[in-house]
């Protein structure tokens, strides 16, 4: 047995079963191969993975019998939408939002703090400060 899989799996009666996942930690979800999704993802990987990964072929679906045949593209068709006072009470937010990210000082190293070291160190200890485009430039991405 692969090493990932158990992680997943209790022994039960000398048979493994799967274990309950409303029992395991984030970290042995991720170590068995699980990413953090909501149901609704779930539902569209599955769909996904039932066609072949092919986006046209979930949209083509046929299987109407299928619990996840309504949310196949990646929405629920049960939820209710947006009132108008909804809407507009989230352009509110989204405006206030945004006025308040101009009037906030940026928290990003400033022109007065580049260079200056963010913690105190002994004196006669020489730290090489990289500028921070230098920095961000070099920095590896996934």
């Amino acid at each position: 047995m692969r090493s990932d899989r158990a992680i997943g799996l209790e022994l039960r009666d000398g048979h493994d079963i799967g274990r309950d996942p409303r029992g395991m930690t984030a970290d042995e979800l991720a170590a068995a191969g699980h990413l953090r999704m909501n149901a609704q993802q779930a539902l569209r990987l599955r769909c996904l993975d039932c066609s072949g990964a092919s986006a046209a072929e979930v949209r083509l679906c046929t299987l109407v019998q299928c619990p996840a045949w309504p949310f196949r593209m990646g929405s629920s068709p049960w939820r209710v939408p947006a009132s108008k006072a909804q809407l507009a009470q989230a352009r509110t937010l989204a405006a206030r939002r945004a006025v308040a990210a101009k009037i906030q000082p940026s928290r990003r190293c400033s022109g007065a703090t580049e260079g200056v070291a963010a913690t105190t160190l002994p004196a006669g200890h020489v730290v090489a400060v990289a500028p921070l485009k230098t920095a961000l430039a070099t920095k590896v991405r996934p």
